[in-house]
């Protein structure tokens, strides 16, 4: 029986894998080691040889030793879904930001300092947000709206050792959630609790894709080459979009089933 590998991620997954050994583990408990070119995966609940893994660490800052475990992923030759390629680069920000913009999208425009002694460089027409580092899921964020709360942010990111982006507020209307798993594509209307984009999510309405936008997705899809990926797009008062971010581990979270029968079909596929 083959054995699929669940890299954290939501338990219901185990239920759309039958006939298959399904075993999950967290990235926060398990090693990786690679003898004689073979993959093995150990936690205090024993020990397995995937056949495929199933990648679900999402929205988290990446550590160096999961690019380790990607790097050994792919040395052993066992398939992941996203590739461990498209992972890597989904992975920094900066990478992906900088996907975005070479494929012509309309990404973001940000300021950008390697060094918290430039900070003073980044500032911006208020309102303006700031970001460090490579977070996820809406950590490492703050919104500036005057010089008291910049001058006090700027003393809290001096204890971070990291590069940091400031960018313009856009006061959005909703945020749009596009999302491509093989040749098929969904959109997803959501609205935050607070200014946060996809966080707290207090409604969401699944709505018909816009032809431009499937382009746009499928383009970021092909050349990236992933099995799942979704762009987030911020549209103002004045419909004005923007993409926010892209995103290779996205929740499915308010989505038809459809979108979960046809992620798991690619896993078992491979």
């Amino acid at each position: 029986m083959k054995t699929i590998l669940i890299i954290n991620g939501e338990k219901y997954w185990k239920d759309y894998f039958a006939g298959f050994n399904v075993v999950q583990k967290k990235i926060q408990t398990a090693e990786f080691i690679v003898k004689d070119s073979s993959l093995y995966v150990h936690d205090a609940d024993g020990v397995c040889q995937p056949n495929v893994i199933f990648w679900r660490l999402g929205a988290v800052n990446p550590e160096a030793k999961h690019r380790n475990i990607l790097e050994l992923i792919e040395y052993s030759g066992v398939p992941c879904v996203n590739s461990v390629s498209t992972l890597l680069m989904g992975y920094e920000r900066l990478s992906m930001l900088n996907g975005l913009k070479k494929l012509g999208l309309p990404v973001i425009d940000f300021n950008a300092a390697t060094n918290l002694t430039q900070l003073k460089n980044l500032e911006m027409q208020f309102p303006f947000v700031v970001k460090v580092g490579n977070h996820h899921g809406g950590y490492g964020k703050s919104l500036v709206s005057t010089d008291e709360q910049w001058e006090e942010l700027k003393d809290l990111l001096f204890i971070h050792q990291d590069y940091v982006t400031t960018e313009k507020f856009i006061n959005y209307k909703y945020d749009i959630r596009y999302l491509a798993i093989n040749d098929k594509v969904w959109a997803m209307k959501r609205k935050g609790k607070y200014w946060k984009a996809n966080s707290l999510t207090q409604e969401y309405q699944i709505i018909e894709p816009e032809k431009e936008w499937i382009e746009n997705v499928k383009l970021l899809q092909e050349n990236i080459k992933a099995d799942i990926v979704a762009i987030d797009v911020l549209e103002t008062e004045n419909g004005e979009k923007v993409i926010l971010e892209y995103n290779d581990i996205p929740g499915l979270s308010g989505f038809p089933e459809d979108a979960k029968l046809e992620l798991s079909s690619i896993v078992k596929s491979k």
